[in-house]
């Protein structure tokens, strides 16, 4: 038996890290920022940088595009109190970000431009910063400091002395702005007067002085500056006492290390980060007035990867950034408190099976190689080499007995082992028991302490791994096992499995057993009672046992993960988010669930159903830790991986965020961005734009675990689980209103209730909006009714037609008709009675009358006629009619018609009327005017038809007129000629006066 002390490894941070092939743009990153948003910024040597934890997003200037950024060398980036990100550049000046404008206008550029006075003096520029009035500083690198307001645009030039390259601004609480310079030490500026400060001493360039150069300055929390300096010396200013403390290096003692310090941040804890130009990260302990030096080491894995150091960076849940000039490496605190303990190294690997904290407060460690124990509060390591009749033992299982024995299972059987001492003993008979005496490829994993046969029987029940299970009767001082054909242990007590994994006794007194293809059994401790198998478990590979509150039980399975079973109802139930390969678990005392699953730590929460996984970055590499957890008094937690044992306490592990906010990104038509309309309350669409694609992400850094689920409602009937794809695409949606919802989780299906809603409207095409089909209604009702009454009008006009007609051949030819059927029977009886001279006279006065008559039908059958509807058919006609008349009369006839008339078209009613009040004018001027010359003139102008028919006859007298002696025989005379002009809405005039001759005027409006 041999024992030796040797020297643990010391914890270090571990870094991640991030390069060109994780999709950073180059690896040498110059600056970190992280916004208002939670997204991460790399300022790198070739474009800026947006990470989210997964994905990189990268801009690039396009020389001669405006609306990019302005340089691809990104010196500094600064935030503002408007969310805007100012970019410093060395090849492009200045530039503003702001993602919530479209596309064309989120980026402005502040470039240098000859002969502009009040513009940015020059494209290089070192570094930035703002002031409590708004303004932003800019320091450059050959024309000094220049204040910029954002408001106009325009640069000003406050301090025109002194050294002209700018290599550092820091801003005070007191308004003052110091101005770190290469050469000419520090410069002060007060932002609110423009009054500013200098070292005299400093104006001899060759002057033996500290900090000559100022390379970086920062404000810490307690309002003093510290700065670095090219004299590779660290400069602290304490502002209360009005002193400057300098820090350099002291050989041979914790001490800052010699080398230029380009960059600061500040954790919780007031510890001060510090970028080594040559040296790597440096980090000083204030509270103890200690450094620590993190260097770049190329075969230890969680080094920092580079020792050329640019930036820190200390983001909102403490993770910290650091870029060199080979990509950047990151520390994330969440996993400080999970405790990473080597092992001594002693030649192989050491596998760790279980641990045990004594009395003493040492901690116990059983592997493949002995027993290793730890003091409280020692680095070091006491190795107990244990061996038994030649045979190096494997130390697989403690269990310290409340009487105060200590057991130790191994892979050779169990032995009493006396810690003082040193010294191993079998339990008295094992060597009489097959099985017992020395195990054969098997080792003890679990022992339970019990009693049997009414609890008169003390036991003590062990698992070999692989020959069921055995127990040691303190009774008979006998083991009793699967070789005891008496006692026939499988059948008598229905032990299905040979791998048992575990043995727990429950707090009803029953024994719990994991198997490893049989599930979960439950042993009842009563004589005669056998081992009942639980069904409805998540997989039969049963790994761990672990009763919690109330007697409940969770199972941890290796293939279907977490499973709880419920004491009262007996019902299982599967934790869905769990990992399928879930190892040893405990519980703290809150009730969490800590289990070992795939090499890594996860917790359950039962109480808000929040499943965690702590990815640890130092367990990667080595295949992570296995096994089983053991809990000291404390409730600190040990797990064991292969060379060195893990241990935190749960109090100390800070909650993983399992519902990161989700922001909208992009939202793109057809592939093109308009990323400005994510800033709508509502996004309204046109129908022809409704294929579209929307990208989110939740920056997340804790882990790779982010998972995102979406669902538009309208479209989608449930949740879609897409993973860590961070883009949706639809397309061909109907009008209507939509709302896109999204949300993220840290580990799979623990979707809270932190959701990102866009509200989308699409537009439907007018055709199938409910206005466009009353519309239609309307048209079609009011077409039909039009058409109703287009065909009621023409029937009425018909009608009309037909009434006119009935009352033309009434007036015209009924009265004449009736005139001769009365001058016929006059002319009967003057016949009767022998008088000739009477009755020749009574005939030819018949035959007028039919004359009349005869023309009269002629006249109405030509206005029926629609081939007589041009103004040219009447011009004929009235020619035709009137000129023969007059020449038989030896009356002059003189005829004038404008040509302009000719294609115009008269309805029938006004064709008729025109015609025969001409006649009835012509007929009156050849019976009674007397005349030698009748003038007719017929004109169109300004859609008037006008009639002028004059003769140079003997007139009349309106009153005369009324004589019957002067009316026709069919009943025409002036009376119908004024009925006739106001049927067809004429305006008629009639001048005449005796012997002065008779003026007809007719005119009305023709279409």
């Amino acid at each position: 038996m041999l024992t030796q002390t040797i020297i643990a490894q010391q914890q270090t941070p571990y870094f991640n890290t991030l390069r060109t092939e994780n999709g950073l743009s180059h690896n040498k990153v110059n600056c970190i920022l992280q916004d208002k948003r939670g997204f991460i910024w790399f300022g790198t040597e070739d474009g800026l940088n947006r990470y989210d934890g997964k994905y990189f997003t990268i801009f690039r200037r396009t020389p001669g595009d405006s609306t990019c950024i302005s340089g691809n060398i990104i010196s500094d980036l600064l935030e503002d109190e408007n969310g805007i990100i100012w970019i410093a550049t060395e090849d492009g000046g200045l530039s503003a970000y702001d993602y919530r404008l479209s596309p064309s206008k989120q980026f402005r550029q502040y470039r240098y431009t000859a002969g502009n006075e009040t513009g940015i003096p020059e494209n290089h520029i070192n570094v930035i910063v703002d002031d409590h009035k708004g303004y932003l500083w800019v320091g450059t690198g050959n024309y000094r400091t220049r204040r910029f307001n954002k408001k106009t645009g325009e640069f000003s030039h406050p301090v025109k002395t002194g050294t002209t390259s700018i290599l550092s601004l820091g801003m005070d609480t007191q308004d003052t702005l110091w101005v770190g310079r290469t050469g000419g030490g520090i410069l002060k500026v007060n932002t609110r007067t423009l009054r500013f400060t200098g070292d005299k001493r400093y104006d001899d360039l060759y002057a033996r002085l500290p900090h000559v150069s100022v390379t970086s300055l920062f404000l810490d929390a307690d309002k003093d500056m510290w700065y670095g300096a090219w004299d590779k010396t660290l400069y602290h200013y304490d502002h209360i006492k009005k002193t400057e403390e300098a820090f350099r290096l002291i050989p041979g003692k914790n001490s800052f290390p010699d080398d230029e310090i380009k960059d600061f941040a500040e954790d919780n804890e007031h510890r001060l980060w510090m970028a080594g130009k040559d040296s790597g990260l440096i980090v000083y302990d204030r509270k103890h007035d200690h450094f620590y030096h993190y260097k770049h080491e190329p075969y230890l894995d969680g080094a920092i990867v580079d020792n050329h150091v640019n930036a820190v960076y200390i983001d909102k849940t403490g993770i910290v950034w650091v870029g060199t000039n080979n990509g950047i490496s990151y520390h994330n605190p969440l996993y400080y408190p999970f405790k990473q303990t080597f092992l001594p190294r002693t030649g192989k690997d050491i596998y760790i099976f279980d641990f045990y904290k004594d009395a003493a407060g040492r901690l116990w460690i059983g592997t493949n190689d002995g027993i290793f124990i730890q003091a409280p509060g020692k680095q070091s390591f006491e190795h107990r080499k244990l061996t038994y009749k030649g045979q190096q033992l494997a130390v697989t299982k403690f269990f310290a007995d409340s009487d105060g024995t200590f057991y130790i299972g191994t892979d050779y059987t169990v032995f009493i082992y006396d810690t003082l001492r040193g010294t191993l003993t079998t339990l008295p008979n094992t060597e009489n028991d097959p099985i017992m005496k020395k195990l054969i490829a098997s080792r003890i994993v679990s022992i339970v302490k019990d009693t049997m046969a009414m609890g008169t029987r003390p036991v003590l029940i062990v698992s070999p791994y692989g020959h069921y299970l055995s127990y040691y009767d303190f009774k008979d001082k006998t083991w009793v096992t699967r070789s005891d054909s008496t006692r026939a242990i499988l059948k008598r007590y229905n032990l299905k499995d040979n791998l048992v994994r575990k043995i727990s006794k429950s707090s009803s007194g029953n024994i719990w057993l994991a198997t490893a293809r049989h599930g979960l059994g439950d042993w009842p401790q009563k004589e005669g009672l056998q081992v009942k198998y639980l069904k409805d478990i998540s997989s039969d590979d049963v790994f761990d046992i672990l009763e919690g509150k109330q007697g409940h039980v969770w199972i941890s399975t290796y293939g279907g993960g977490l499973n709880y079973l419920d004491a009262h109802t007996q019902k299982v139930q599967h934790i869905a988010e769990s990992s399928n390969l879930t190892e040893g678990m405990q519980a703290d005392d809150k009730g969490n669930v800590w289990m070992v699953c795939n090499g890594h730590i996860h917790k359950y929460d039962p109480g808000s159903r929040i499943y965690s996984c702590y990815d640890l970055p130092p367990l990667e590499k080595d295949g992570g830790v296995r096994g089983y957890m053991y809990k000291d008094n404390d409730g600190m937690m040990y797990v064991g991986g292969t060379n060195y044992y893990l241990s935190f306490h749960p109090h100390n592990i800070a909650r993983v965020n399992a519902e990161p906010p989700v922001y909208l990104t992009d939202f793109r038509i057809f592939n093109d961005s308009h990323s400005d309309l994510l800033q709508e309350q509502t996004i309204q669409l046109d129908y022809t734009k409704n294929y579209f694609s929307i990208e989110f992400s939740a920056p997340e850094f804790s882990g790779n675990n982010i998972q995102y689920s979406y669902m538009l409602s309208g479209v989608d009937k449930e949740w879609n689980n897409v993973g860590k794809r961070n883009f949706v695409s639809y397309s061909n949606l109907k009008g209507g209103d939509y709302t896109f919802m999204v949300k993220a989780s840290n580990w799979r299906g623990v979707f809270g209730n932190k959701v990102t809603a866009l509200h989308i409207t699409i537009i439907p095409p007018f055709w199938t909006m409910w206005w466009f089909y009353l519309l239609c209604a309307v048209v079609l009702a009011g077409t039909i009714y039009l058409i109703y009454r287009y065909r009621i009008n023409e029937l009425l006009k018909r009608q009309e037609i037909r009434n006119r007609i009935a009352q033309d051949l009434h007036d015209s030819v009924g009265s004449t008709l009736s005139g001769i059927s009365v001058y016929s029977e006059v002319a009967r009886i003057y016949s009767e009675q022998q008088k000739s001279e009477q009755l020749k006279e009574l005939l030819t006065t018949i035959g007028t009358t039919a004359n009349e008559m005869i023309s009269e039908m002629s006249d109405i059958v030509w206005a029926i006629n629609p081939k007589n509807d041009h103004v040219s058919s009447i011009v004929k006609r009235m020619e035709s009619y009137a000129k023969p008349l007059c020449t038989a009369k030896k009356i002059h006839f003189i005829f004038d018609c404008d040509q302009k008339i000719e294609t115009l078209n008269l309805a029938m009613h006004q064709r008729k009327n025109f015609y025969l009040i001409f006649k009835e004018a012509v007929n009156n001027a050849l019976k009674h005017a007397a005349c030698s010359i009748i003038r007719v003139n017929i004109s169109y102008r300004r859609n008037i038809l006008e009639l002028n028919i004059q003769d140079d006859g003997i007139g009349f007298d309106h009153q005369a007129v009324q004589d019957p002696s002067v009316r026709t025989l069919s009943g025409n005379g002036l009376s119908n000629i004024r009925h006739r002009a106001s049927e067809m809405k004429a305006d008629l005039g009639i001048e005449s006066k005796p012997h002065q001759g008779t003026y007809l005027k007719l005119s009305f409006p023709v279409a």
